[in-house]
């Protein structure tokens, strides 16, 4: 074995240690590194001086192999490794994988319907003017991240399959031009990478966590377009067209049974215990006030219409119509709470205190309080409970009896 040799085997070393970290089968090793805001930076930034280096001496190699003769076998060898490895980061580096959509494109809700049909999921987000919006959920399994700049209250809305959860942040503050790169996930959450503030975003814990700055929160539900339009008809519609991505990953996500909430398959493994106080992959309602956290089984919602419950200092009231269900701040005028319950009439709610009606939007539409507008709660809307449950362990759920260790930890 001469120098050039040892040359090419080290160019093929050097890009296999910067490509195969941010690959889909080896993020399953890796994925804990990929979420650490210096893992990031290097899987998705520093990693590219070393494909240079590596592109470098694998040509330098073939070039002088060449001059000098004869062809080595392992210069060859080594330059179909490298071919490979492009390849292959090319098809499987969630950088690739997942670009997030920075230029939407947004249709009619009756286009939606035409196109998609009444029974399809959308994330829906309430911008933070009142303004509604749609997103083809499943659509936004890849690329996970959506950027709607439009208008006076811009956000993002994200998106993670492995979850079933939606969150939406403002673009705002620290967060107000973000550059993102969707590097792993963690304990079946998605992580994504903020370039300019070079901090990484666990979904589940809404902030940057290389400056433990908070994320603002957008209200975002997760309901069928047919019942988005009955509650927000001139909503728009975003949607993109179908590629050949979307069938390489989503086939290799259904082979896995991930998103059959009646399979028991998970990708990553917990972090904690699997809770089984709740079917693994059932849908909850996943709210938190400070350090409590608690969970609304969604059949539990369905069946009771409407919930008026308390977490910390936050009153709230839950309102379900068909498949939609939104969590509001009870307070009106700033301190007065109202105690809400499911009005004679289809898709309304009556206060107790005056009789007021109110939407499942939450706006009020006759009454005492005609004209006002409840504030919706962000919230996780219809999430996995065992992503839920590994992210807050021993959370309580709402009918069952109160968490000690929740009880402790509010004292604390």
């Amino acid at each position: 074995m001469n120098t050039l040799d040892v040359v090419a085997i080290f160019a093929v070393l050097l890009l296999a240690v910067a490509v195969l970290p941010g690959t889909l089968g080896i993020l399953m090793l890796t994925n804990r590194i990929a979420a650490s805001p210096a893992g990031a930076r290097y899987i998705y930034s520093q990693s590219g001086v070393l494909i240079v280096l590596a592109l470098a001496l694998i040509v330098y190699a073939l070039y002088r192999n060449a001059v000098a003769g004869p062809f080595s076998v392992t210069v060859i060898g080594s330059a179909a490794a490298v071919a490979l490895l492009l390849i292959y980061g090319f098809l499987m580096h969630a950088k690739m994988l997942f670009r997030p959509v920075r230029k939407p494109i947004f249709i009619s809700i009756d286009e939606a319907l035409g196109k998609f049909g009444p029974d399809e999921e959308v994330v829906g987000v309430i911008d933070g003017d009142g303004k509604p919006y749609a997103f083809i959920a499943r659509l936004a399994r890849r690329p996970h991240i959506v950027y709607q700049t439009e208008g006076d209250s811009p956000f993002i809305m994200t998106h993670c399959i492995l979850a079933h959860s939606s969150m939406s942040y403002a673009l705002e503050g620290n967060f107000s031009n973000p550059d993102i790169t969707i590097t792993a996930a963690l304990a079946n959450n998605m992580v994504f990478y903020e370039k300019n503030s070079r901090c990484t975003v666990v979904q589940m814990h809404n902030r940057l966590e290389g400056r433990n700055d908070p994320l603002s929160t957008v209200p975002t539900v997760m309901t069928s377009l047919k019942t988005w339009k009955n509650l927000y008809p001139d909503s728009p519609v975003w949607m993109r067209p179908v590629e050949w991505r979307d069938v390489f990953y989503l086939k290799l996500l259904a082979r896995a049974d991930v998103i059959d909430p009646s399979s028991p398959v998970m990708v990553y493994p917990l972090q904690h215990q699997l809770d089984e106080r709740l079917p693994m992959k059932s849908l909850v309602l996943g709210l938190l006030s400070g350090r409590l956290s608690r969970a609304y089984p969604v059949d539990v919602v369905a069946d009771r219409k409407v919930i008026n419950d308390q977490i910390a200092d936050t009153r709230l009231a839950i309102f379900c119509v068909d498949d939609y269900m939104q969590a509001f701040d009870r307070r009106v005028n700033g301190d007065r709470i109202l105690t809400f319950e499911k009005s004679d009439k289809d898709e309304r709610f009556v206060d107790v205190e005056t009789g007021s009606e109110w939407s499942a939007t939450g706006a009020c539409t006759s009454g005492k309080y005609e004209g006002r507008q409840l504030s919706a709660i962000p919230h996780y809307n219809k999430i996995f409970w065992y992503v839920w449950s590994d992210y807050f362990p021993g959370g309580e759920i709402f009918g069952a009896a109160i968490n000690i260790e929740n009880i402790e930890a509010s004292a604390a």
